[in-house]
C-alpha cells in the first residue's frame, strides 16, 4: 500500500506552498475501499509503530490545488508518524493489541466526521488532523466564513465597510485561494449578493459593488447546528445550505448606509457643537498643504454656494488649481475619489446630455451608459441618501454648456420631490435592470464645475449666468503662503472629520424669495436694475438672483471672531460673481455703465450706484469695483466685454 501516498503531477508554487498549511478542510477518514471487487484495507500499520490513515475531503479545494493533483478522486494520506496526528489519535485507542487498535479506530472512524489540514513537503501533500466531529458523512460541506474586526468594532462598522468599500474586511479563516464566499457572516446577520476584491494579505477583502443585502441569523443557531473552528468558519452540509440560500433569497434586505460620521471619530470637545467650522478649518489646511495659495475668505465663498447651489462654477485662467481645489473639498468632506467623488472631463464634442449620462438602444434594450460614469453615481446616490457625493465637470466650457448640460440645469432648480431625471420611457424594455427609466438626484450630491477664460473657451449664456455663481479665485502671496507654512502644527490642530448627508443639510438654510434682505439692500438692487435697464434695454438681477443672494447670506457659517465673514462682504461677493458676470458686450452699450478711460473723465453709472450713500451703507463693494475696473480696462482695449 505504500505507494498511495498523494504525488502532485507539479509542484505548488512558493506562495502556495507556504500557507497551504492555513487552510481548513472537513472530511472523513476511508478505512476501507473495493478496487477489482476485492476489498482493500485503508487502515493499517506502516511500520512497526505508526499507523496510516486515509481521508476523503468533503468541503471546498481551492481550484489552484486541486490542479497539482495527479487525480481527481483524492484521498489524502496521514500517518501516526506525524506527532499531531499522533496526539489525536492516540486518546482513541482501548487496546494493546494491533488487530484490535486497527478494529477499534475503524469503527470510530466508521462514525466520524474530520476536520483536517494539509501539510507540504518534498513535493508530497498529507493530511494533519484538527479535531473529530459527529455529523454526516454522506454529503458535501459549504464554508461559511465570519468577518473579525480587528481592534474595537461594533455591526455598524462592518456594514459601513460593506457598502462603501473604502475599508477592508477580514475573513481570518477563509484565503482568498477560494472562490469568492457566497455569504459572509457576523454578529447574527448573514450577508450575500457580495463581490469581493482580494487584497494583498490573502484574508482582506474589499466590497466593490455596493450592492450587499441581509438577512438576520441567530449566532446560537449556527453553533449548535454545524461544524465550526472558534466561530471563525462554518461548515454546512448540501441540503441546509440549499435551504439557507432559497430562505436568504426570499428575505434578505439591501444593506443602507447608516453610518453617523461623528461616532466613527470622535470630536475633541473644542469642535464638538461646530462641525462646520471644523470642516471649513480643515478644508483650508488640506488646501495649505497640498500647495493651493487661496485667500480663507474665497473658500468659504465657495463653501457657501456648494450649500445652496444647483451648480458651482470655480473659474479662472489655467493652472489656478480649480479643479484641485473642488477635489480637496470633497476630500475633506471624507470621499474617495473615483467612487463618491467623480471627476468629469467635458470633451469638447459633448453635444447633447446623452453624452453625459448615456442613452437605451431601443432595438437591443441595452442600456449603453455614458464613459463619465454619472449615470451610476446618480444612481447610487438614489440608494444610499445617506452618503454624500460629489461631481466635478472640468473645463465645462469646452463645449457649449447650454448644449449638454440644459437638462441636467433646468431638473436641479426644481423643488426637492420634482428633481426626476428621465433616462429612458417607462415603456422601454431594458435589459440591464440596474439602469431605471428615472432616477431622483438628492441633495446628497454637490455639482461643480471649473472653467477657463481663455480663447479655447465657449462664451456662457445669460440663461447659465441667471443660474450659478461664477467664483474667480485668487490666490495669496507666495510671502503669505510661505508664512503660514512655517506655522508649526498647522495640520495637528483640527481633527479629520467625515460627514454624511445628514450633517451637511444641517449646515445648510433654505429661505423664501427676499426673506434674508433689508429694505435697503433691496432697495440699492432695484436702483441698480433701473440703470442697467436704462443702457442694456434689460433688468439683469432677476428674482431668482435676489433669491439666491437671500440663500447666500442665510448660510453664511458662523466663524470665529478673527476669520468673521461679514455680510457687507457677502453682498459684494455675490454682486461681482452673480451679477457683473452678466455685464457684457459692446462698447457702445457699457460705456456709459461701466465708465472709460484711465483717469475716470467718465465714471460710469454702477460704480455711481455702489459708492452712493445707499450703496456704501449696505457694502464697501471693494471686490466688485475692481471687477468694474478689470471689465473697463477690457472694454477700451477690445471694443467689448464677455
Amino acid at each position: 500500500m505504500g505507494e498511495m501516498t498523494l504525488k502532485l503531477k507539479r509542484a505548488l508554487t512558493q506562495k502556495l506552498a507556504k500557507k497551504i498549511h492555513n487552510f481548513l478542510f472537513l472530511g472523513k477518514i476511508v478505512t476501507e475501499r473495493v478496487v477489482d471487487q476485492e476489498k482493500q484495507s485503508l487502515l493499517f500499520y506502516e511500520d512497526e509503530d505508526h499507523i496510516r490513515f486515509y481521508v476523503e475531503c468533503l468541503s471546498p479545494i481551492p481550484s489552484k490545488l486541486k490542479a497539482s493533483f495527479s487525480t481527481q478522486d483524492v484521498l489524502f494520506v496521514g500517518t501516526t508518524a506525524n506527532k499531531n496526528n499522533e496526539s489525536k489519535i492516540k486518546p482513541l485507542i482501548k487496546s494493546k493489541k494491533k488487530d484490535d487498535i486497527i478494529d477499534g479506530l475503524k469503527k470510530i472512524f466508521d462514525s466520524k466526521l474530520v476536520m483536517f489540514r494539509l501539510e507540504y513537503a518534498n513535493e508530497v501533500v498529507t493530511a494533519d488532523l484538527v479535531e473529530f466531529f459527529d455529523g454526516k458523512r454522506d454529503t458535501s460541506y459549504h464554508l461559511l466564513p465570519v468577518i473579525e474586526l480587528r481592534g474595537e468594532g461594533k455591526r455598524e462598522e462592518v456594514e459601513n465597510r460593506l457598502i462603501k468599500g473604502s475599508l477592508p474586511i477580514h475573513l481570518p479563516k477563509y484565503f482568498n485561494d477560494f472562490d469568492q464566499p457566497e455569504f459572509v457572516f457576523y454578529e447574527n446577520r448573514l450577508y450575500g449578493n457580495l463581490f469581493l476584491k482580494s487584497m494583498m494579505n490573502d484574508i482582506s477583502y474589499l466590497e466593490k459593488q455596493n450592492e450587499v443585502t441581509f438577512q438576520d441569523y441567530d449566532e446560537d443557531e449556527l453553533k449548535k447546528s454545524f461544524i465550526h473552528l472558534n466561530h471563525l468558519i462554518y461548515f454546512i452540509p448540501e441540503k441546509q445550505w440549499e435551504e439557507l440560500c432559497k430562505n436568504f433569497k426570499k428575505e434578505c434586505k439591501e444593506l443602507i448606509y447608516t453610518q453617523d460620521f461623528t461616532e466613527k471619530q470622535a470630536f475633541p470637545v473644542e469642535w464638538s457643537n461646530d462641525t462646520e467650522n471644523a470642516f471649513i478649518e480643515r478644508f483650508y489646511q488640506n488646501c495649505l498643504q497640498q500647495g493651493l495659495l487661496y485667500e480663507k475668505k474665497d473658500i468659504i465663498n465657495f463653501h457657501i454656494c456648494c450649500k445652496f447651489q444647483a451648480l458651482t462654477i470655480l473659474g479662472g485662467v489655467s493652472g489656478t488649481g480649480k479643479s484641485q481645489l473642488a477635489r480637496i473639498y470633497g476630500e475633506t468632506l471624507g470621499l474617495e475619489f473615483g467612487k463618491e467623488l467623480l471627476f468629469v472631463p467635458i470633451s469638447p464634442s459633448y453635444r447633447e446630455h446623452y453624452d453625459l449620462l448615456g442613452y437605451l438602444n431601443p432595438t437591443t434594450g441595452i442600456y449603453i451608459d455614458s464613459e463619465t460614469g454619472l449615470t451610476k453615481l446618480l444612481i447610487e446616490a438614489e440608494q444610499f441618501p445617506h452618503r454624500m457625493y460629489m461631481v466635478i465637470f472640468d473645463e465645462m466650457n469646452l463645449s457649449q454648456i447650454e448644449h449638454w448640460f440644459s437638462k441636467f440645469l433646468s431638473i436641479l432648480e426644481m423643488p426637492q420631490d420634482k428633481r426626476v431625471i428621465t433616462l429612458f420611457h417607462d415603456h422601454n424594455v431594458v435589459i440591464n435592470q440596474y439602469y431605471k427609466p428615472k432616477v431622483r438626484i438628492g441633495n446628497n450630491i454637490i455639482f461643480v464645475g471649473t472653467v477657463n477664460f481663455d480663447e479655447t473657451s465657449s462664451e456662457f449664456s445669460l440663461r447659465l449666468l441667471d443660474r450659478v455663481n461664477i467664483i474667480s479665485l485668487r490666490s495669496t502671496s507666495f510671502i503669505n503662503y510661505a508664512e503660514k507654512m512655517n506655522n508649526e502644527n498647522i495640520y495637528e490642530t483640527v481633527p479629520q472629520i467625515y460627514i454624511n448627508a445628514e450633517n451637511y443639510s444641517n449646515w445648510t438654510k433654505k429661505t423664501l424669495s427676499a426673506s434674508e434682505l433689508t429694505s435697503d439692500e433691496l432697495k440699492f438692487f432695484d436702483e441698480f436694475n433701473k440703470i442697467v435697464e436704462h443702457s442694456l434695454s434689460e433688468r439683469i438681477i432677476s428674482p431668482r438672483m435676489i433669491k439666491d443672494l437671500s440663500n447666500y447670506l442665510a448660510n453664511i457659517p458662523t466663524l470665529p471672531s478673527h476669520i468673521q465673514f461679514e455680510r457687507k462682504e457677502a453682498i459684494d461677493l455675490f454682486v461681482k460673481q452673480r451679477v457683473l458676470t452678466k455685464v457684457r458686450g459692446l462698447f457702445a452699450n457699457l460705456e456709459e455703465l461701466i465708465g472709460t478711460g484711465e483717469g475716470n473723465e467718465q465714471e460710469g453709472l454702477l460704480n455711481m450706484v455702489m459708492k452712493s450713500n445707499l450703496g456704501r451703507s449696505i457694502s464697501d463693494f471693494e471686490y466688485s469695483i475692481k471687477e468694474l475696473k478689470k471689465k473697463r480696462k477690457q472694454l477700451e482695449i477690445d471694443g467689448y466685454v464677455n
